[in-house]
């Protein structure tokens, strides 16, 4: 009978001799790949482990990660060391379209056509199912677009989930909870279906949708009734429409399509416009606060509306539907500032057809626009020669550490 094979010492070293090996790793995406050899490393290097010896600082931030998905070889591009690495997913996650996204590694996954989602992450690997439908007599299938997670679930706190959803082909916001049997949805009436939502953040405590008339709508938590019944209040701005909107919509006339961004500069929630040309692939991208105003009059909703800036203040934008980041540039050696990275995200297939009749995604329209100087979109962000052309099964999206 052949002998037990013994444990290796390294599956559960002591945290500091982990962060002081991670120290002499040469670049941050040893250190991400470091990290998913098993829990207790990806633990250890994050500063979530059993305690860090003083002198043993936390080893430098990361920036978001780029993940091109693909069914038999995913992989990703670390924006510190401009390297590309294999992912190295089971094979469930790597036909899964990824369509949410948290810190910590946490993905929402789309499994299969029978409308069966996920929560997982990358680290540790663990999955959490989520409801198929809402809670209806004809037990209606949700399909999620994009999703946002209020705070990462590693953070032993309570987090919820809201999602961009299509459910009888029409778009409604969908929100849940751990413990929750079905999502939240709001009454049928309030289905969106002029007013079609871009993406969705959450920020100061709800969770805000923005939708392509550039309007915003938000759904904030609250428990009611004698069994504290989670539901989510709904509460529309009275948009003023920001000065050159309708310039925008003659400017891009029928060449092209603008796709709109939430993100959290500071403390101010954002807007990123991409304009997106049919035959130029994206050309430009504006950066817009949200400006409050007084109501009209008394009870009336507050107004608001968007007002152009025209630098980040020391910071560089990530953008992605669910997933946009505002980080501080003086934390990264080499990043310029007001600088926007941009995915190829839009779900546009590549119009090269396999022979199987398969749909793939094109990686083609992403990069980085520096917002100081209007001609300068860096198309060769990542280098071509360190990304694939295109994925089989999903767009390309941003791995949040």
């Amino acid at each position: 009978m052949a002998a037990a094979s013994t444990p290796s010492v390294w599956v559960d070293a002591p945290d500091n001799i982990l962060l002081r090996l991670a120290a002499y790793l040469p670049s941050s995406g040893d250190h991400i790949r470091m990290s998913l050899a098993n829990t207790h490393w990806s633990r250890a290097l994050r500063g979530e482990g059993q305690g860090r010896p003083p002198q043993l600082p936390l080893l430098p931030p990361l920036l978001p990660c780029l993940i091109f998905p693909s069914t038999e070889a995913p992989t990703f591009f670390c924006p510190i060391d401009r390297m590309s690495y294999p992912l190295p997913l089971p094979r469930a996650v790597r036909n899964a379209r990824l369509c949410g996204y948290g810190e910590g590694g946490w993905l929402v996954l789309a499994l299969d056509t029978r409308h069966t989602h996920a929560l997982y992450n990358i680290y540790s690997g663990k999955r959490t199912p989520l409801p198929r439908g809402i809670p209806d007599v004809r037990n209606l299938p949700l399909v999620l677009r994009a999703a946002t997670l209020s705070s990462s679930p590693t953070s032993h706190q309570e987090y919820m989930i809201g999602a961009i959803a299509l459910v009888c082909a029409r778009c409604c916001p969908a929100f849940w909870q751990e413990g929750l049997q079905n999502w939240i949805t709001p009454d049928p009436e309030d289905m969106w279906t002029s007013r079609r939502p871009q993406d969705v953040i959450y920020c100061a405590g709800a969770f805000y949708f923005l939708t392509t008339a550039e309007s915003l709508v938000t759904y904030t938590p609250v428990l009611s009734g004698d069994n504290n019944e989670l539901s989510m209040k709904r509460y529309d701005y009275d948009m003023v429409q920001r000065e050159d909107y309708a310039d925008d919509l003659l400017f891009i006339g029928g060449n092209g399509s603008m796709v709109r961004y939430l993100v959290q500069i500071r403390r101010w929630l954002h807007m990123v416009v991409r304009y997106i040309y049919t035959d130029g692939g994206t050309g430009v991208l504006r950066v817009f606060r949200f400006q409050p105003m007084q109501p009209r009059a008394y009870g009336r909703s507050f107004r608001a509306t968007w007002v152009a800036v025209e630098e980040l203040d020391g910071r560089m934008l990530f953008v992605g539907r669910g997933c946009s980041r505002s980080i501080d540039v003086a934390q990264f050696h080499g990043f310029e500032d007001s600088t926007i990275y941009f995915p190829d995200d839009c779900f546009i297939p590549d119009p090269e057809r396999t022979v199987d009749n398969t749909r793939r995604y094109s990686f083609f329209d992403m990069g980085r626009y520096l917002m100081d100087d209007e001609a300068s979109l860096d198309e060769s962000w990542p280098p071509t020669d360190r990304r694939p052309a295109r994925s089989d099964n999903a767009p390309c999206t941003w791995w949040l550490h």
